[in-house]
């Protein structure tokens, strides 16, 4: 799939395609405030490229990263009411609002890679091993068994290409801020996504160190990761081939 680097490494390459491998209509969704009810998404529609970097760009409060999280499949939609037509969000043919548990967990494992601005990786753990817990979680024990010897190839190749290849036995807390979200990055590409999702990845960090790991980003889209980024800052935004606004819970271009 997608890759940070050579034909082995764990990272897809190639062009961007004009075919949508993920597509969202009328997306909604709405939160129960005690008696109160906050309509966050009011029928959202975004379409995804091969290959493309998108950015979701809005103020605290839009709907960014609820929006990330449901074409993650981390939340659901509400259910449409009366005339309201359903929400959708297709994935390579299939639709990810009425798929099976099974399905869907799938999906989340091992088509899609989270960054999170908060890391959270696990601090008892390596390096190397947060990476690889990752395709564990994705395989299973019985499979990661089988296929350990190149998994942890694999995360070694790509912590080397991100730079951390002397840190692989370090865990968290010896770790700057940018080198646990470069950790972050890597275990999101252990399972060959095809698509990065990342929610404010240098909300957390200064500027120097968000621009090194916006420099990784952008290296990553040129190999062929198909990547949304959510962001409220425009310089950030800016970055990708495509920026769709989010205001009042609503696309505003893209």
């Amino acid at each position: 799939m997608t890759a940070v680097a050579s034909s082995k490494s764990s990272i897809r390459t190639g062009a961007r395609s004009t075919e949508a491998i993920l597509h969202a209509t009328n997306l909604r969704k709405t939160y129960q405030l005690g008696r109160t009810k906050v309509p966050v998404l009011r029928g959202v529609e975004l379409s995804i490229c091969g290959g493309e970097s998108v950015a979701i760009l809005g103020a605290s409060g839009s709907g960014k990263s609820t929006l990330l999280h449901l074409l993650g499949g981390l939340d659901t939609v509400d259910r449409a009411s009366g005339s309201e037509p359903a929400s959708s969000i297709m994935f390579r043919g299939q639709d990810l609002t009425r798929v099976s548990v099974r399905k869907l967990d799938d999906y989340r494992r091992r088509r899609v890679g989270f960054v999170f601005q908060f890391y959270h990786l696990l601090p008892e753990l390596t390096v190397l091993q947060n990476v690889t817990i990752a395709a564990m979680t994705a395989m299973g024990t019985f499979e990661y068994w089988r296929k350990r010897g190149q998994i942890r190839s694999d995360a070694r190749e790509l912590l080397d290409r991100i730079g951390l290849s002397h840190r692989i036995a370090h865990r968290p807390a010896e770790l700057s801020g940018g080198e646990r979200q470069r950790v972050a990055i890597a275990r999101a590409l252990i399972n060959k996504p095809d698509l990065l999702l990342a929610d404010e990845p240098t909300g957390n960090l200064d500027r120097v160190t968000g621009g090194s790991i916006l420099d990784l980003f952008t290296r990553l889209h040129k190999e062929g990761q198909s990547m949304v980024i959510v962001t409220h800052d425009e310089t950030t935004a800016a970055r990708s081939d495509r920026v769709v606004r989010l205001v009042d819970g609503r696309v505003q271009g893209g």
